[in-house]
């Protein structure tokens, strides 16, 4: 072979390598989704955040993103919303939000309604509980898609009841029998847990006894309907309920009433769903395969309900690439991206083929519970209505009724006294009867 030849034939096959790797390169890019962008993501500190933050370096190598993800308390999520709205220019292409505040943020025009891509996109919606779909619109706009409906039902220790005897409570009579029975403060054993802790904590928590004895917050025309038989009742039960709580349940929240249970503190506990991963894992648990799970009970005369709260992931009104934020959010809330989240120790789901996935259920036992009350139309979100002024709500409950705990005012007093600040506040915001 000549050496012009050899030459010749060297740089004919360097030039097909060269090509080979120039087409190889944007076939690798076509394999991730979101090459060479940057996914902005606000989430509140929740079961989906934490697993998120875990796979993170996963879910970057998977999408060829870089994906920057601020995790920060509830309180802090709710102001950094509203404060991005009034921005020209959005600092997320994603945000976590809780469906109590739709309201509020449909009011500020913070969100991007959604119904416009869903159908242009063809997303199948077919696979999401139907009450944690209806939980992510406002005034009949979709505005984000469900990322983690969280029911509160009741958790109980299973061995104890089996060991005893014991059926769970269907009713709040029931609770207060078995909670009774089972209080053991010698012991430091208590026979029941709630969140109890002052403002919003305790706030969600009188809203959901409120429903327990059958007694919305407001009437057709927005009245406040909270110092009624029904509502003195709710508070009543949480005066009973405080005789069996542990000595610190006035500064009990969210995660600590589920950790009283988890070591072992609590005969039952009022808790999220979303949550079990605290009970489950054996790590940090000494209940772990011990617990069952239950609808919330009921007034033994009122209908069997179960609060639902949701998170959804939305996307801001003001955001740079809508195009791009809706692709994400889209493969985001695939069934493939759920389920590697759920691995992750996320333990509310919104999409019955996660919760009916027989790998999942064997690490969370609370997913046929939530399926069966979902199956029966039994999770409601109307205890904790989507308007601006439920923060208010909240934390007026939340306040007085945590004076009633502490004794200061009796249970008629402080259902009269919440009814009055939210009379004024309503007739402030404009509502007329």
């Amino acid at each position: 072979m000549s050496k012009v030849f050899r030459s010749a034939f060297l740089l004919v096959r360097m030039t097909l390598l060269l090509s080979l790797v120039a087409v190889a390169v944007p076939a690798a890019a076509a394999g991730k989704p979101f090459a060479g962008k940057t996914i902005r993501i606000l989430f509140v500190t929740d079961p989906f955040a934490f697993a998120t933050q875990k796979i993170v370096d996963r879910l970057q190598e998977e999408t060829g993103a870089t994906i920057q993800l601020e995790v920060v308390p509830y309180d802090a999520v709710h102001q950094k919303i509203l404060l991005n709205a009034q921005q020209k220019e959005s600092a997320y292409d994603a945000v976590s939000v809780d469906i109590v505040w739709e309201g509020e943020f449909c009011a500020a025009n913070a969100l991007l309604p959604l119904d416009g891509l869903i159908a242009a996109s063809k997303f199948d919606k077919s696979d999401f509980l139907e009450a944690a779909w209806s939980e992510a619109q406002c005034q009949g706009k979709q505005m984000g898609i469900p990322l983690q409906p969280h029911p509160e039902i009741l958790w109980y220790r299973k061995d104890i009841f089996q060991a005893k005897g014991i059926k769970p409570p269907e009713t709040t009579d029931e609770l207060l029998k078995i909670a009774a029975q089972l209080n053991d403060p010698k012991s430091n054993f208590y026979g029941i847990a709630f969140n109890g802790a002052r403002g919003q904590p305790l706030g969600q928590q009188v809203a959901h006894f409120y429903a327990a004895f059958g007694q919305r917050l407001f009437d057709e025309k927005w009245r406040p309907t909270l110092d009624t038989p029904d509502g003195v009742r709710a508070a009543k039960y949480f005066m009973d309920l405080k005789k069996y709580a542990p000595p610190d349940i006035l500064n009990m929240a969210w995660d600590e009433r589920a950790r009283q249970f988890a070591q072992g503190g609590a005969a039952m506990v009022y808790e999220w769903g979303a949550r079990s991963f605290m009970a489950e894992d054996p790590s940090n648990s000494v209940v772990s395969g011990k617990v069952g799970y239950v609808a919330a009970p009921h007034a033994p005369d009122k209908p069997a309900v179960t609060p639902n709260g949701e998170w959804s992931i939305s996307i801001p009104s003001n955001v740079k690439d809508q195009k791009l934020a809706w692709e994400f959010v889209q493969w985001f809330t695939g069934k493939e991206q759920l389920k590697e989240l759920a691995k992750a120790g996320n333990s509310g789901m919104p999409r019955y083929s996660i919760i009916r996935d027989p790998e999942l259920i064997k690490m969370y036992p609370v997913f046929p519970a939530v399926d069966a009350i979902a199956q029966k139309g039994q999770l409601k979100d109307w205890m904790r209505p989507a308007i601006p002024e439920w923060p208010f709500l909240a934390d007026t409950f939340g306040t007085v009724f945590h004076e009633m705990l502490s004794g200061s005012i009796t249970p008629e007093q402080a259902t009269k006294k919440v009814q009055e600040i939210m009379v004024g506040k309503m007739k402030e915001d404009g509502y007329k009867w």
